[in-house]
């Protein structure tokens, strides 16, 4: 385990770890953040284990974690156990990745603030402090990211009750045929499940068509299984 920095300082210091798997990275936060007087550096350590086994004995006030150490993921897994653990404990992703999924990631795992590791070394004292006020400034990036997120969420929110409209225009049997192609049945099989014949599980499927405006049946049970349409009726589609 190598840790470095370990000393007591006085409570009133705002106590921070680091934790980055690049020494030289380590010793730059170091430097950084050592000439603020009011800053003490408890542990700089290489892996999110010790982050969260130091993090944890000390309490420290931020936590200045990496992301990809031991494995891909073990920066949030890390914050997410901290979270759990020790939730007055803030943690402050650094980071060179920029992309949606791993901004959202640290911050469902409960990470406080978010800075590319080509910040400033005022941008990563600024997140320093705004973490230990529990302030979580929201950043150009990351409120482009989560605008894009929201717009996503809208659309997919709109196409739910329009989908939600359609399907409470269908009779029970579209409902069931419906049900039985998202199971795999074919036409020919859902005809032979109810009895009936194949014309008539076809002109069905054509009324289900003109219902949904779509080209084709497989579009349409793509779109119920996509919005879980299928989960909120339950049963109901069974044959």
């Amino acid at each position: 385990m190598s840790i470095s920095g370990l000393n007591s300082h006085p409570k009133s210091d705002l106590r921070v770890i680091i934790a980055d798997d690049m020494l030289p990275i380590r010793e730059y936060l170091k430097m950084v953040l050592s000439h603020e007087p009011d800053m003490h550096i408890l542990a700089a350590v290489g892996t999110a284990e010790d982050a969260v086994k130091i993090s944890l004995a000390e309490q420290p006030d931020v936590v200045l974690m990496d992301l990809e150490m031991e494995t891909q993921r073990a920066g949030v897994d890390a914050i997410r156990e901290l979270a759990l653990k020790a939730p007055s404990i803030r943690c402050v992703v650094l980071t060179h990745f920029g992309d949606d999924d791993t901004v959202f990631a640290a911050f469902e795992a409960g990470a406080t603030d978010y800075i590319l590791k080509n910040s400033s070394a005022v941008e990563i004292i600024q997140a320093v402090r705004a973490a230990a006020e529990d302030r979580s400034p929201i950043r150009p990036q990351v409120a482009r990211m989560i605008r894009s997120e929201f717009r996503t969420m809208r659309i997919e929110r709109k196409q739910l009750v329009s989908t939600l409209n359609t399907v409470y225009r269908l009779t029970p049997t579209e409902l069931a045929i419906l049900g039985l192609l998202a199971r795999g049945h074919s036409q020919k099989e859902i005809a032979e499940l109810r009895h009936v014949e194949q014309s008539t599980i076809r002109t069905h499927v054509s009324n289900i068509l003109k219902k949904f405006d779509e080209p084709a049946v497989c579009q349409v049970v793509d779109r119920l299984r996509r919005l879980g349409i299928f989960d909120i009726f339950g049963g109901e589609h069974e044959a």
